[in-house]
């Protein structure tokens, strides 16, 4: 029975979209403490709703392909109360790891724009207001 031998010879590349690698961010944004959420200006809510596509919202990613490094902008809200230091330290680490281990890339960057503090309830209130006014 004969074996199949890898040929080393095969050129391999991977190349993730820039929208990839946003919603990685984001979705692992999502899993820290603290911020209660990621969001674009008025220009990007309207794109991202017109695609189809909350996973980027309030992101945005500056990819060097051939050096695999991305550099990361993100726009958010923050828990009122808490150490805006100590959860951008989280944030950073959790995106730095998830990013790298998914794809492979190295985090060069990390920007966070903080566009408002709210209270948990305060946040809680603002959804539910966006929500029913979407429904009307």
């Amino acid at each position: 029975m004969a074996t199949a031998t890898m040929d080393t010879t095969v050129k391999k590349e991977i190349i993730f979209d820039k929208e990839v690698l946003e919603k990685i961010a984001a979705k692992t944004a999502q899993e820290v403490d603290g911020v209660l959420d990621l969001q674009g200006g008025f220009f990007d809510q309207m794109t991202s709703q017109l695609a189809g596509n909350k996973h980027g919202q309030g992101v945005s990613a500056d990819i060097d392909a051939d050096d695999q490094k991305v550099e990361l902008e993100l726009e958010g809200i923050l828990e009122y109360g808490k150490n805006a230091n100590e959860i951008f330290d989280k944030l950073t680490k959790k995106i730095v790891v998830a990013i790298n281990s998914m794809t492979g890339y190295q985090v060069a960057a990390i920007k966070l724009h903080v566009k408002d503090l709210l209270t948990p309830q305060q946040w809680h209130d603002q959804q539910e207001k966006t929500s029913k006014n979407k429904n009307k």
